[in-house]
């Protein structure tokens, strides 16, 4: 009986594990991507199992309890401290160094089952990031943007509305902000671009995805509607959300290769972090274009939320660096022209204002 259930764990893992790596075949593939390293743990396990013949429910049983520990010591590896490189008064320069103090950007999924408002409140007033992206932000938590406004007057939300629930929080003066869609019917987003005088022309995206598990074919559409819509912002960039996708998937490949974005960091898992903080899996991201570059990059303490917040100090690259390196195509490449109109059309507006922009 032992090893015909060892045998089964072993089939099982194996076929998990080929379906992950499948993502050019199926989108399903990416409902199981983001737990390969478990697969390969779970079947090291069942193969050792069936090479020592004895024992072998309680060696699975030893190689599933180590597969989680492994996952969960590289998340906490990483977790549960503040940036290491404070806020303040960011700068962003152009210097032929990388110069400055750079900026911290950070993404949390507050959860929507997370009614702890003033467990989050208390670490939003004490992190010391400079702009922060909130998902899962909906009217029930609405109250909390007045109690930060003194320490993130410049703020960006659509927390009203259950099917958008995001929030950008900023220290640093906005030129222009907004909430919306790529489109009708499509990802909802927040958008910031950071005035150019004072810290260097930047363009910050914050959004949430629909999670393959639910439908994978949307989540992959949704992927691919967000990496068109990137395509066509011109300038340094950062994408920062939970986009309920792993490192591994193919959906995450796709992206970086359409937009030529970098994760800030790929073994940062966030999730879960609900009753226990025991993190298994990167879902929430941080990207940033060639023109930047990540100095450091983590996680932090858990807030209430089935989600950690992931934070990464952000810095300029000298214009030589990035100037001859080539792309994957220009983020102003062909894209349908409604997709994002309203967003472009305030880049390029000698008058666009702070659409939806708190203060």
């Amino acid at each position: 009986m032992a090893r015909r259930v060892t045998v089964g764990v072993l089939i099982a893992a194996n076929t998990g594990l080929m379906l992950s790596v499948a993502g050019n075949l199926t989108s399903l593939s990416d409902v199981l991507a983001p737990l390969m390293g478990h697969f390969i743990g779970i079947g090291l396990a069942a193969s050792l199992a069936l090479l020592a013949r004895r024992r072998m429910m309680a060696t699975l049983a030893v190689g599933f309890a180590a597969t989680l520990a492994v996952h969960a010591i590289l998340g906490l590896a990483q977790c549960c401290r503040a940036p290491t490189e404070k806020g303040g008064t960011a700068t962003l320069t152009t210097a032929s160094q990388e110069t400055g103090r750079g900026l911290t950007v950070l993404t949390l999924n507050t959860w929507h089952g997370n009614d702890d408002a003033g467990r989050i409140e208390q670490y939003l007033l004490s992190v010391p990031a400079d702009i922060i992206v909130l998902s899962e932000f909906g009217p029930t938590k609405q109250a909390l943007l007045t109690r930060l406004r003194d320490v993130y007057p410049f703020q960006v939300e659509c927390a009203g509305e259950w099917p958008c629930s995001l929030v950008m929080l900023s220290r640093v003066p906005l030129e222009s902000a907004g909430a919306s869609r790529i489109a009708a019917d499509k990802p909802a987003f927040l958008w910031a671009r950071l005035a150019e005088a004072q810290h260097g022309a930047l363009t910050i995206i914050g959004t949430h995805l629909r999670r393959p598990s639910l439908n994978p074919w949307e989540h992959e559409k949704q992927m691919a509607e967000l990496a068109q819509f990137i395509r066509r912002i011109d300038g340094p960039l950062v994408l920062a959300g939970d986009l309920n996708t792993s490192p591994w998937s193919q959906a995450f490949r796709s992206l970086r290769m359409a937009t030529g974005l970098q994760p800030a960091g790929l073994l940062t898992p966030s999730w879960p972090a609900w009753p226990v903080a025991i993190p298994q899996v990167a879902l929430d991201h941080i990207l940033v274009s060639q023109e930047l570059s990540v100095s450091s990059a983590g996680t932090g303490p858990a807030v209430g939320s089935d989600h950690l917040p992931v934070w990464a100090h952000i810095r300029r690259r000298p214009l030589a660096v990035y100037r001859n390196r080539p792309r994957t195509g220009s983020r102003l490449a062909a894209a349908a022209p409604h997709l994002g109109s309203q967003l472009l059309a305030d880049f390029r507006s000698e008058h666009g204002g702070a659409r939806n922009l708190r203060r």
